[in-house]
């Protein structure tokens, strides 16, 4: 088992280091030093901790399971998420990804990867093609990275139509087509939905568009956030006591 960090991408998330702290370490300023040739018992954690790398920057080598001599199939789940099409992985036809962020691009590549030459759509209600979220509340919001230089690295070139700025609002299995807001409708053949998920508004709407209430998510937040810091307020609530509030916090300081 060999485990590679490309250290040039690694930007000092510390995901991996919570996952797998056996394995990987923060050192002083996110510094990240790993052991090179984990116990085969990390197995599992070291593959989360992959995941879970915004950057993608762990390559495992030697990992993975022996492929099996049994020819692939699809699993009753995955037929029903892609319209009730069982089978084998079709390397033609209209494949759309709901979700233009982190797990939808790596899909697209991986799709391209495997083979696939068909239609590949990739929808997504901001108006930027896939970019880091994770720096929005550190590097972004002191000021250390714009932010449209937190664009995804790209492993390959993709043959992609991207919608973007239009969100997918319904879901036509009988006639398989997504239904976007602005009233038009994509075929597909199967279908992925990659959304991720949404900070949570504060419950009371009239409360919740106050000036100098908001969420932290996509760029345009950051940007309000920042400008907000910047007129120097005597007090700043942040209501989370998580990875982002936590950084958030430790900005404002």
């Amino acid at each position: 088992m060999r485990l590679v960090v490309d250290l040039t991408k690694c930007q000092g998330y510390a995901q991996c280091a919570f996952l797998a702290p056996d394995v990987f370490t923060i050192q002083g300023d996110e510094a990240l030093t790993y052991d090179p040739a984990p116990d085969e018992g990390q197995r599992t954690r070291i593959r989360r901790a992959a995941a879970a790398c915004p950057v993608q920057a762990i390559r495992l080598d030697q990992l993975e399971e022996p492929a099996s001599s049994q020819p692939p199939t699809e699993s009753p789940g995955a037929a029903a998420a892609s319209g009730g099409n069982g089978g084998s992985f079709k390397r033609s036809g209209r494949i759309v990804v709901v979700g233009a962020s982190l797990t939808g691009l790596r899909a697209a590549e991986r799709l391209r990867e495997e083979g696939f030459t068909g239609s590949l759509t990739l929808i997504g209600e901001e108006t930027h093609e896939p970019y880091d979220r994770p720096p929005l509340s550190k590097q972004v919001l002191a000021g250390a990275v714009r932010s449209e230089d937190t664009s995804l690295p790209r492993r390959r070139a993709l043959d992609v139509d991207w919608r973007l700025g239009v969100a997918a609002t319904g879901l036509d299995l009988a006639a398989r087509q997504v239904q976007l807001a602005d009233g038009s409708r994509i075929g597909f053949d199967k279908l992925l939905i990659a959304t991720g998920v949404r900070a949570r508004s504060w419950p009371n709407a009239a409360e919740a568009a106050l000036a100098g209430v908001l969420t932290l998510r996509t760029r345009e937040d950051a940007a309000t956030l920042r400008k907000l810091l910047a007129g120097r307020p005597r007090r700043v609530l942040v209501i989370g006591a998580g990875f982002i509030g936590c950084e958030v916090a430790s900005v404002c300081r």
